[in-house]
């Protein structure tokens, strides 16, 4: 039966998020991390972009795919995880446990604009890429507009 672990981790101290607006800055309350529940670890993540696409590739092994949830919003992406332990604390004695279980919580910047529409995941070895085509910004064209008279 897999569980999260309720020891304390040595050398990491969880983050306790009481408001959203403190970690997110004012975000929809359905994409807050876990609702005031601790974070337990911040994954690694690499973030690098082609001519057509953003690429954000999150080591994340020994998450199952049906605990990862991915959201756009407001110019970034975040993502949640929920890692559980592989065995019965009950029958293991710890001679060294380096490996963290609990929940994972990402947030990652979107430095132009891209198409959220057509962004996929794929999850596959325990590395999450997350791709994000570009789109043009039509907001830095110069535009003539017609002035009619009324």
């Amino acid at each position: 039966m897999s569980k999260i672990s309720r020891k304390p981790q040595q050398g990491f101290t969880s983050v306790k998020i009481t408001s959203l607006d403190q970690l997110l800055a004012g975000a929809d309350e359905e994409i807050g991390p876990f609702s005031g529940e601790p974070i337990t670890h911040i994954p690694d993540v690499d973030v690098y972009s082609t001519p057509e696409s953003l690429f954000i590739e999150v080591e994340m092994p020994g998450v199952r795919k049906d605990e990862i949830e991915v959201f756009l919003h407001k110019g970034s992406i975040t993502i949640k995880a929920l890692k559980y332990e592989c065995f019965d604390e009950d029958k293991v004695n710890y001679v060294c446990m380096e490996r963290v279980f609990g929940r994972l919580y990402r947030s990652v910047e979107i430095p132009f604009p891209v198409d959220t529409m057509r962004t996929k995941a794929v999850y596959k070895n325990g590395v999450l890429t997350v791709e994000i085509p570009r789109i043009e910004d039509k907001r830095s064209q110069t535009k003539r507009v017609e002035v009619e008279s009324g």
